[in-house]
């Protein structure tokens, strides 16, 4: 699906968002010790970053009428959010995730240079979950 609007963009980073804390908190019963830390700590973290999405969406709500979006398509982002038949496939599916939602945040950033305030907020989380794909890594 294209991606042409700031309002279809932030709606897509929330439900990822929201699907990716699900998934890690669902991911972090099949782990112990270092492994689970790390898995309940990015489930939060999405979870901090649907809400700063929120906060976005609704202080750039003026502007994000004005400009069309266009080069952003949700299949090239969409992740698998499958906790897999054991730990180390849920853990590769996670690391999946981690690198799209990199990607999209860097290419949405691109995308919405218009707007400074979501452009830093969209790179620092790209950057966040890129950080957080190689911790994953570790665990394969």
């Amino acid at each position: 699906m294209e991606l042409g609007t700031f309002g279809a963009v932030l709606n897509y980073a929330i439900e990822a968002e929201d699907a990716a804390s699900h998934f890690y908190a669902k991911l972090s019963e099949k782990a112990d010790g270092e492994c689970k830390a790390l898995l309940n700590g990015m489930s939060g973290a999405s979870k901090k970053n649907k809400q700063t999405l929120e906060r976005i969406r609704r202080m750039e709500m003026q502007e994000m009428i004005l400009e069309a979006i266009t080069g952003l398509d949700t299949i090239n982002y969409d992740g698998k959010y499958d906790v897999g038949n054991d730990l180390k496939e849920g853990i590769r599916n996670a690391a999946r995730v981690e690198m799209s939602a990199a990607k999209f945040y860097a290419d949405a950033a691109a995308k919405l240079g218009f707007l400074g305030n979501a452009k830093n907020a969209l790179i620092k989380m790209g950057k966040e979950r890129e950080e957080r794909g190689k911790k994953l890594q570790a665990f394969l």
